[in-house]
């Protein structure tokens, strides 16, 4: 009997041999492409998993979304289901990219083109925007296109792009003050003058002071964020008897809202890194976790998962 192959995988850029490795370097992008041309089944196969091949087998076409929730259930892989879903959408976008560049290719890279496919890509982004305007998912994974994608437009129209925003999806709001280069555009940047007075940006952009108005004005308004925000929204309130409270680990990243006066807040285990409200109330500070300090049970503390 002729002896059985085995080979590897390699998923997120590490050798795949077993089923805990494949848990453990779960990349959308690499067990998509495998699972469609069916190097994912045989690799079950000659590795010995019939049950979950078996379950591979079973799956009805399926769009790339339910497809990959499916894999993470076969091979029950923890993971944060925004984050996949974000994950997936990026996955897509490079999908339609390349396809786009083949068309390219086609027409022998004319000008025109390229230009016109430039445009109608970052409007059909905003459109998905704003059509999903309570999918911070899809919303997170459309900002990320932007920025890495589509910068030169963003940078053109993120005036007008704010207020389409505003007003049809202010969710998308929060999502871009959590991108580092777009955040640039909306909040104040400190510079220091000749005379050693450091002076705000928005004191010289009325532009940029009318928007960042707008911005800090949805904090304020308790009612409204939560309505905006909805389950994207965490709040937490508690005395902390003088201690610092470990309320989120630094496995995450957080923008951090509004906070009481008199409370205290700063990374995951950074001493010395000590942030009081005139830190972060209208500065949408970002932490890694969350450290907090509060001597009073009815202050509440509001955050994003960034």
């Amino acid at each position: 009997m002729a002896k059985t192959i085995k080979f590897n995988l390699i998923c997120d850029g590490k050798p795949v041999r077993t089923l805990d490795d494949l848990k453990n370097n779960f990349s959308i992008e690499d067990i998509v492409t495998y699972f469609n041309n069916k190097l994912l089944q045989r690799w079950l196969n000659v590795r010995g998993y019939k049950e979950e091949l078996e379950k591979l087998e079973k799956l009805q076409v399926l769009d790339t979304l339910n497809l990959v929730k499916e894999l993470i259930a076969i091979f029950e892989v923890e993971t944060d289901p925004v984050s996949i879903e974000e994950n997936t959408y990026i996955f897509q976008y490079k999908q339609e990219r390349e396809l786009l560049f083949e068309e390219y290719k086609k027409v022998d890279f004319e000008v025109l083109a390229i230009i016109d496919g430039y445009h109608t890509g970052y409007s059909l982004l905003i459109d998905t925007i704003i059509e999903n305007k309570n999918d911070i998912a899809k919303i997170k994974a459309a900002i990320k296109e932007i920025d890495g994608n589509y910068f030169d437009l963003y940078e053109l129209d993120y005036h007008n792009l704010f207020f389409k925003l505003y007003y049809s999806a202010p969710l998308a709001i929060f999502v871009m003050l959590m991108n580092n280069n777009m955040r640039k555009k909306y909040l104040p940047i400190p510079s220091k003058q000749e005379d050693g007075t450091v002076i705000e940006d928005i004191h010289k952009n009325n532009y940029k002071k009318q928007i960042y108005t707008l911005i800090c004005e949805l904090t304020v308004n308790h009612n409204r964020l939560v309505e905006i925000l909805e389950g994207n929204l965490i709040s937490f309130a508690g005395v902390t008897d003088g201690y610092w409270k470990d309320v989120e680990t630094n496995e995450k990243k957080y923008m951090i809202l509004k906070m009481e006066s008199g409370n205290f807040i700063r990374s995951t285990g950074h001493s010395g890194g000590d942030l009081g409200s005139g830190d972060i109330n209208k500065n949408f500070v970002i932490l890694d976790g969350i450290d907090y300090k509060s001597n009073k049970a009815n202050h509440k503390l509001l955050y994003m998962e960034v």
